[in-house]
């Protein structure tokens, strides 16, 4: 029988998912550039960021790392659909160890669920051709969104 802390974070997992998948549905295509955007409902942490750890930090730097190899090839409209499910292939792997392996507070943790809802959502529209740029979009947002809320040594938005 698994332990109850596998079987909460399952089930974490499960919820966000598929409390955010429709989320995908209504992405708009658009620009980025100067856009500012929160993540819905985050917020500081009484005016400072939120903690993080080791696992956390990796899988998010992974993502962002995995999102600037390709940003040129997203603006420039030539990064195939092969290389899209790639993408998103890697970004919900690096989800699902962040899930497994973070240990943060419930207060951090309920904020950063708001983050990799709209990463989920950014990588559901990317299986969507017609939605590909603008779920690249919504990762990138989240991204950013991200290192605005949380206490990620050395991070640095994504810039394009």
């Amino acid at each position: 029988m698994p332990s109850p802390a596998i079987v909460m974070r399952f089930c974490l997992f499960v919820g966000v998912s598929v409390s955010f998948a429709s989320i995908a549905w209504s992405a708009e295509e658009h620009a980025h550039d100067g856009h500012v955007k929160s993540s819905p409902g985050l917020v500081l942490n009484s005016g400072r960021l939120w903690q993080t750890d080791v696992p956390l930090r990796k899988g998010m730097d992974s993502i962002r790392h995995d999102m600037e190899a390709v940003l040129p090839r997203i603006h420039d409209a030539t990064l195939s659909n092969e290389h899209y499910a790639i993408l998103v292939k890697g970004v919900r792997g690096h989800i699902e160890y962040m899930v497994k392996n973070c240990k943060l507070s419930p207060e951090a943790d309920a904020q950063l669920h708001g983050v990799l809802a709209e990463i989920i959502a950014g990588a559901d529209a990317m299986e969507d051709k017609a939605s590909q740029s603008s779920g690249a979009v919504r990762i990138i947002q989240a991204l950013n969104s991200y290192g605005r809320h949380f206490d990620h040594p050395g991070w640095r938005p994504v810039t394009h």
